[in-house]
């Protein structure tokens, strides 16, 4: 509905929101098309769910703006806790999963997708 000026502002929203709210000692990345990745630094599954919920607040009170027109989007995210020794991509694949199962759970609170 936005076309691709909407997109961009709607991942630049977010990457604003990311970075303005993690420590300089956590790690921030866009994974590819609408897909972030944070890794924080000494946090366990407890605090880094904490982390998300506070991240999903704080990247939704400003919805992004394309020309004049208000863009309110939904987020889901997944989180997993690295294991000693584990493999990124089975990280990255567990946190895949975890989003996915929360994504299924939450119907969006705005009601545009």
């Amino acid at each position: 509905a936005f076309g691709h000026a909407g997109g961009d502002a709607v991942l630049h929203r977010v990457a604003e929101a990311l970075l303005a709210n993690l420590r300089s000692s956590d790690i921030v990345g866009r994974l590819g098309g609408d897909e972030f990745g944070v890794i924080l630094a000494q946090a366990d599954l407890t605090a880094a769910a904490e982390k998300a919920t506070s991240l999903t607040r704080a990247i939704l009170e400003v919805p992004a703006c394309a020309g004049d027109r208000d863009i309110h989007f939904d987020i889901s995210c997944g989180v997993h806790a690295f294991g000693p020794g584990e493999d990124v991509e089975a990280a990255l694949s567990a946190a895949d999963r975890a989003m996915y199962a929360q994504k299924n759970r939450v119907i969006p609170a705005t009601g545009t997708g």
